[in-house]
């Protein structure tokens, strides 16, 4: 057990001063963990910050953390990727997108199943021990007709049962279904598949329209997932601005970024504790993103390349085939991923950020406190 004497003098060596605390390990700790309180804990005259720390923390985290690309890693990965997508005989075991199974369906019925499954594709698995909403709408196509499942309560909920989707935010995800079914009504004659025409063929417009202007439960990354997934389904055809579509940054695309040294920091991510007001999470979200996109940058320089048309093109292999597949926590299954040699041994055991919120019942609000002291988080 490290003593909090030992760790203050621990700190002091590293930052040059090579001197012994003269007081007593009780008197030292009282000290120290008073300050550490207040520091981290108790609020200050701006009441915008649980602390002056998180104050603090806004101001310096790009600097304290400073994320890069490492471009020699990059091009490794895009060599990497490059081989898979060029011998798709020698990788047919390695997934480059979701299979669905398309009999008797047509694109317009791919793209309804789509959209209104992409709104719930948030903590929950859609294809969770085998289910196929797909082949389901052969049995249940009114789930999928926005003209049925607008204020239709009880057959939303009857799809949102089939996804096991009722638990998880079930109010706000009921109102989604509602919203995007009316948005369909509205604008698309009631089919999600002419949203590309509504949009001109055009990314970056459907990308706006679903997440910055509809309020129907669309964000950036549910949005970007529909549409690599009509593109790679060849439910519509490439258009405009396909480029920028980016991989989706979540945990595992966030995790292989950093265990591969693809994104590299000066110090390992802190705790979501530290990190109430999800300063951290949002930089390295970003920086996900750019280190990928570097990727496909890269791997489009390659001579006789087989770069796909947008990064997004690579989100499922990282995802699912990579991520959820061998790049995991306990790291078990390293020797058999594609990127085994890529990843440098002490990086192996790097882990990505977690987001946490100021509100809500498992949130930060509570924690706030005073120089009263106590105060704090409670299960």
């Amino acid at each position: 057990m490290k003593s909090v004497k030992s760790l203050i003098e621990e700190i002091l060596i590293d930052i040059g001063i090579d001197d012994k605390i003269d007081l007593d390990e009780i008197s030292t700790a009282r000290i120290f963990l008073d300050n550490l309180n207040k520091y981290f804990y108790q609020k200050n005259n701006n009441k915008e910050y649980i602390s002056e720390y998180h104050q603090y923390w806004e101001n310096n985290h790009k600097e304290i953390l400073n994320p890069s690309i490492n471009d020699i890693q990059a091009k490794k990965i895009a060599e990497r990727f490059n081989e898979v997508f060029s011998n798709r005989n020698d990788y047919a075991d390695i997934l480059l997108s979701p299979k669905i199974n398309r009999m008797g369906l047509t694109k317009n019925n791919i793209a309804n199943v789509r959209f209104f499954t992409a709104i719930q594709d948030f903590k929950i698995d859609i294809y969770k021990q085998g289910r196929d909403p797909f082949q389901q709408f052969l049995t249940n196509p009114e789930w999928f007709d926005a003209n049925k499942v607008y204020n239709n309560r009880a057959l939303i909920l009857e799809f949102l049962d089939f996804l096991d989707a009722t638990g998880s935010q079930g109010d706000k995800r009921i109102k989604w279904m509602n919203d995007a079914a009316k948005f369909l009504i509205d604008y698309c004659e009631s089919d999600a598949y002419n949203i590309y025409k509504l949009c001109e063929n055009d990314i970056l417009k459907v990308r706006k329209l679903l997440a910055d202007e509809m309020e129907i439960g669309y964000s950036r990354k549910k949005t970007d997932m529909l549409i690599r997934d009509m593109l790679d389904w060849k439910v519509w055809k490439p258009g405009k601005n396909i480029e920028y579509l980016n991989v989706a940054s979540d945990s595992n695309t966030m995790r292989i970024a950093l265990r591969t040294g693809l994104l590299e920091i000066s110090i390992p991510l802190l705790a979501s504790y530290l990190d109430v007001y999800c300063y951290q999470y949002s930089l390295m979200d970003e920086m996900t993103q750019s280190s990928w996109r570097r990727v496909w940058e890269i791997w489009k320089e390659l001579s006789n390349n087989s770069c796909p048309a947008a990064p997004a093109s690579i989100d499922y292999l990282l995802y699912k085939s990579i991520g959820k597949k061998y790049c995991k926590l306990n790291m078990r299954k390293c020797s058999e991923c594609l990127l085994d040699d890529i990843c440098p041994q002490e990086k192996r055991n790097l882990k990505p950020p977690k987001s946490i919120s100021i509100k809500g019942m498992t949130g930060w609000e509570s924690g706030r406190t005073d120089e009263g002291g106590g105060g704090g988080i409670m299960s």
